[in-house]
């Protein structure tokens, strides 16, 4: 696909000689570790639409069932225009890229961010996949795991929180790096960090 092209492109421009390897590796796992977290926050993200979470109800279709269902797609469309936002993080050209990469800038911090985020996300949507499928009967009910709850009052509090979490982090990192520095006036916004 168009997306596969363009992350090998870029990974020749950014690996250093010697360190090809361990830069595809690491870019690779962050890709796969998104992957399923994606599919794990779309699931607790039904929690808050209980007429979406089995089939009998949606087959209804009733007003109720499709008020959630456009509220949900609305949320999603505005998720993923919401990315866009991140856009700025990206160099534009071959010539940026190898202007970072000559730069020869590193950073402990922003390395262990990175390594740890891969990692949290990996663990946390492997546990997640792992409890939902080998234990559905038992905890496939919770709210905090997608489902629609295991009593009438569980509290979405903590599916709710996740979330609410997942989206600070991915968010936060985002408009820290690219967002807080035009807002001290160390860079200037432009148009042109979008295109």
């Amino acid at each position: 696909t168009l997306n596969f092209l363009a992350s090998h492109a870029s990974m020749v421009e950014v690996a250093e000689p010697g360190y090809e390897a361990i830069t595809y590796s690491m870019i690779t796992t962050a890709t796969n570790a998104v992957s399923p977290l994606s599919a794990v926050i779309s699931y607790q993200l039904l929690a808050f639409f209980p007429s979406l979470n089995d089939q009998e109800s949606i087959a209804t279709d009733t007003p109720q069932v499709r008020k959630e269902f456009a509220t949900l797609h609305a949320l999603v469309i505005i998720l993923n225009l919401s990315s866009l936002l991140s856009l700025p993080l990206l160099p534009r050209q071959k010539k940026e890229t190898r202007e970072l990469v000559a730069k020869g800038e590193k950073s402990t911090f922003w390395g262990f961010y990175c390594i740890s985020s891969a990692f949290t996300f990996l663990c946390y949507s492997t546990f997640v996949t792992f409890v939902t499928v080998k234990y559905h009967d038992v905890y496939g009910c919770l709210k905090i795991l997608g489902g629609g709850g295991c009593s009438a009052d569980e509290s979405s509090a903590t599916a709710m929180a996740l979330v609410v979490i997942i989206l600070a982090y991915c968010y936060g990192t985002n408009f820290y790096l690219s967002f807080l520095p035009i807002l001290k006036g160390e860079q200037k916004f432009s148009w042109q960090m979008f295109i």
